[in-house]
């Protein structure tokens, strides 16, 4: 969902609105963002793109908006240890040479409930882009 909003400084800053209750998975969390930010245009759908579709190099994403991310504890459940294990797990069968180490240890950190989630990393990735504002929302708007 897109809006708009006033800034202090009197421009007009788009938000868009994630749903934490469609985002409870990786996969379901890159359809919500392709909804939500794209109309539903085909982006990719992985952690490597994600950050070109926040610069905007897909489809007609604003320089700058506020990304609000609603219902983030029903998200952040469900993208806890047990989806961390399985999405790392994943990416062992097609992990290059180069990152199989790094990616082994991080399966193990999360089988041990250490380390980051699978919500940690996008929330890092999201709050890296100096043109996206995030904004945690712990229940509806």
């Amino acid at each position: 969902m897109k809006s708009d909003t006033l800034s202090d400084t009197g421009a007009v800053t788009p938000q868009y609105i994630l749903e934490g209750r469609r985002t409870t998975t990786l996969e379901a969390f890159y359809a919500e963002i392709g909804r939500v930010l794209l109309g539903g245009q085909p982006w990719g759908e992985n952690l490597e793109t994600l950050p070109n579709v926040l610069r905007g190099e897909y489809g007609n994403v604003p320089e700058t908006f506020r990304l609000i991310w609603c219902n983030t504890k029903i998200a952040q459940a469900a993208l806890g240890y047990p989806h961390t294990v399985h999405q790392l797990t994943q990416q062992l069968r097609d992990c290059p040479p180069n990152r199989l180490i790094k990616t082994a240890w991080a399966l193990r950190a999360a089988l041990r409930e250490q380390g980051p989630t699978v919500y940690d990393w996008l929330v890092e990735l999201i709050s890296k882009h100096p043109n996206v504002e995030l904004v945690l929302v712990e229940s509806d708007l």
